[in-house]
């Protein structure tokens, strides 16, 4: 209720009044796989003048766990905080927009920078946007408990993206985004079994670090439309297709429809699929400490195994003074991973809830 009141506050002081956006939220996730994180997040959005405008944001993430991955480690239990830092500034000259952000997260064995550059262009009377995004990061990889266990990961990559205004019900966006990266990425923490059932905490004769290769090129194509099917409902459609340079190759759908009955408030229903191949070196089980091409991994992310998700949100918008607007809304989701080729797990459950409130002002 505290947090209530000082949106409110806000929302009807007097005076000048330059911030256009304040949210809050809250995300919480938990599985049958003994993991769970709950991530508060905070933002706030300002024009800085009439054509430039800046957002920053801050969040935990607060990550518990003792999964299959940890236990037949034979490692224990796990717990991790991770604090991440988000700032971008955009500036708008006639039908062109340019913008810079940069992200940096941090946890006590990691520690992150990323940069995005982005420049977008209106054209056909705004019926037609065009967008190329430059990214890069720079990431150091630590061990707990090791200080002379230091690794340096980098990313460059390109996104280009065109969005067209189909008819008056209907609009759809095609991306591209291409990734490079070089470094180390793997888990210092992650160790492969060589022999045995294929994990470390069974008879396995040897145990090794995991050895994963250090350039990685990842590749993606995203379709999304979506089209007014009345004056109160519609209907979208998302598609992903992604393929690397380590074999890995998977594929996303995600419909789903929203219903607005009233001017205030929001009801939507999703759905999402998602299958992906194990890569090229991934192997349930090794017996040889060679493993395939001289890499072998037990990361599950790598393995063959797709995903059912389904869930419902609600978003509702309250007029407080003028047209400053309070935004509050809560969405919850379940989904069912299945693992077709990892040892010691077939299948996870997750539930995830998320809530919001936030403040809108002119």
């Amino acid at each position: 209720m505290r947090w209530l009141s000082l949106f409110v506050v806000a929302a009807c002081g007097t005076g000048p009044q330059r911030m256009t956006k304040a949210a809050s939220a809250v995300y919480v996730r938990t599985d049958t796989d003994r993991t769970t994180i709950v991530t508060p997040k905070v933002e706030l959005a300002a024009d800085v003048s009439a054509s430039t405008s800046v957002e920053v944001g801050y969040e935990i993430d607060a990550w518990t766990g003792a999964s299959v991955d940890v236990i037949t480690a034979a490692t224990g239990a796990i717990t991790e905080v991770r604090n991440e830092v988000d700032a971008a500034v955009a500036h708008q000259r006639g039908d062109v927009k340019l913008s810079l952000g940069y992200r940096f997260s941090t946890e006590p064995d990691y520690t992150s920078h990323g940069v995005v550059l982005g420049s977008r262009l209106e054209l056909a009377r705004n019926n037609t946007t065009l967008g190329l995004d430059l990214l890069g990061s720079s990431d150091t990889v630590g061990r707990a408990g090791d200080p002379l266990f230091e690794q340096g990961l980098w990313s460059a990559g390109v996104r280009g993206s065109i969005a067209q205004v189909i008819d008056s019900k209907t609009i759809a966006e095609l991306v591209w985004e291409t990734t490079r990266l070089d470094g180390f990425q793997g888990s210092p923490y992650r160790f492969v079994a060589i022999g045995g059932d294929g994990t470390c905490a069974s008879s396995a004769p040897f145990c090794i670090s995991e050895q994963v290769p250090e350039v990685r090129y990842r590749n993606a194509a995203f379709l999304r439309a979506r089209r007014a099917l009345t004056e109160t409902v519609s209907a979208g459609l998302e598609g992903r297709f992604y393929f690397d340079t380590w074999g890995v190759r998977s594929f996303v759908v995600q419909p789903d429809v929203a219903w607005q009955p009233t001017k205030a408030a929001v009801l939507a229903l999703r759905y999402r699929y998602y299958t992906q191949g194990e890569a090229s070196f991934y192997r349930p089980r090794y017996f040889d400490v060679m493993g395939v091409a001289g890499y072998a991994t037990r990361d599950r992310k790598l393995s063959a195994f797709f995903t059912h998700e389904l869930g419902a949100s609600y978003l509702h918008r309250f007029t407080l003074c003028g047209d400053r607007v309070l935004v509050g809304g809560a969405r919850v989701g379940g989904s069912r991973i299945e693992y077709q080729a990892f040892v010691g797990l077939e299948r996870v459950w997750a539930l995830e809830l998320t809530a919001l409130l936030g403040l809108e002002l002119p």
